[in-house]
């Protein structure tokens, strides 16, 4: 994962703009959610997760990454009131952080930071 990439999100995670205003106005949150529970994005999520080798970790990262996963939970809850919505995102930035503090190149989880980078939900 490239580091700008990370250095993006973590720059929009303290600013407070994880997400673009282009992209609430246009999301169905429901419809999303459905998203994310269907099969296909849930087992690729799953896969991913179970590659993280967490335990690699040190306590300062492991404190980052619940910051950092924090801060997207707060943002996402804060524009859109769905604690499901908040706790998907903050899932998915405590994967992409993770990966990238262990050196854990994966397919996925690169395009899930992709989707992040541009203002958007990972679809």
């Amino acid at each position: 994962m490239q580091e700008t990439a990370i250095h993006h999100l973590q720059t929009v995670l303290q600013n407070g703009s994880l997400l673009s205003p282009d992209m609430w106005e246009q999301l169905d949150i429901e419809r999303y959610l459905e998203y994310r529970d269907s099969a296909d994005f849930d087992t690729a999520w799953i896969q991913a997760y179970q590659q993280l080798r967490r335990e690699g970790l040190k306590p300062a990262e492991e404190e980052r990454v619940r910051e950092w996963s924090r801060q997207a939970f707060d943002q996402v809850i804060r524009a859109s009131g769905s604690s499901e919505l908040a706790a998907y995102v903050s899932d998915d930035m405590d994967l992409v952080f993770c990966a990238y503090l262990l050196g854990l190149d994966h397919e996925f989880i690169r395009e899930l930071a992709g989707h992040y980078e541009q203002g958007e939900l990972p679809v």
